[in-house]
């Protein structure tokens, strides 16, 4: 098991009984959080954590040793599922899938420096796992395979995950029309493109409304998830139950 991964599920254990020391794991993928909402991913290091902890460098080691490592910790605490997250209702499975979905999607964009965190493959860590269980929970009343269960996970995640990229997107997620000297998306494609090479994008980019410089919207996001669920909607409806 790789050391990061191994360091959140002896986390998740919670700690022994005894005295709390001054200096825990908590407290520095904690602190970790606050730089890289700040300042990005790249800021973070042991160094800065250390000093924003106002400890040296070397008391870090203890818990942890390596960036990478504090990387996966921070990626797994900043999933965790908020407190208000209702039970998903297996019975209204879809709408409990929408609230999920819009809930992963929140996270990305409340700590859009985990976007910068290439996937390493399925999930392994405890709270990114709680997403999968409360995705299962809501699907275990449908009678789509346990392997379409897993892929409708795969594919529930990847969207929130991907719509989140392109809404905090500096170009893609402007929500005004941007000074006519700094462009903007749409006005670049329209400067560049040709009808000759480009007839339908040049037909599509003539519309006003793309041209104004309004960035992505909830009606972005609700497009593509409302189309996820009707698939899934037909699917269930096709199959017989398990």
């Amino acid at each position: 098991m790789p050391r990061g991964v191994e360091l959140a599920w002896r986390s998740a254990r919670g700690t022994k009984p005894g005295p709390r020391p001054a200096l825990t794991l908590e407290r520095i993928v904690g602190a970790a959080i606050e730089v890289a909402d700040e300042a990005g991913l790249a800021a973070v290091s042991l160094a800065r954590v250390a000093a924003a902890l106002g400890c040296a460098t070397t008391s870090l080691y203890r818990h942890v040793r390596a960036k990478d490592d504090l990387v996966v910790l921070m990626c797994d605490a900043a999933a965790a599922p908020p407190a208000d997250l209702p039970a998903p209702d297996p019975l209204h499975w879809q709408r409990s899938l929408r609230d999920l979905a819009s809930r992963i999607f929140q996270l990305y964009r409340a700590h859009p420096w985990a976007l910068d965190v290439p996937p390493s493959g399925p999930p392994t860590t405890p709270n990114q796992l709680l997403w999968g269980e409360h995705l299962l929970r809501a699907l275990s009343r449908t009678t789509l395979t346990y392997a379409d269960q897993l892929r409708t996970i795969t594919l529930i995640t990847g969207y929130a995950r991907e719509q989140a990229r392109l809404a905090t997107d500096p170009v893609i997620a402007r929500d005004e029309a941007p000074a006519a000297e700094d462009g903007g998306y749409f006005q670049l494609l329209s400067a560049v493109m040709t009808p000759d090479r480009y007839p339908m994008f040049c037909r599509v980019l003539a519309d006003d409304e793309l041209t104004t410089g309004i960035g992505y919207t909830d009606e972005d996001f609700e497009f593509g998830l409302a189309r996820i669920l009707t698939g899934l909607t037909e699917l269930n409806e096709r199959q017989p139950p398990p």
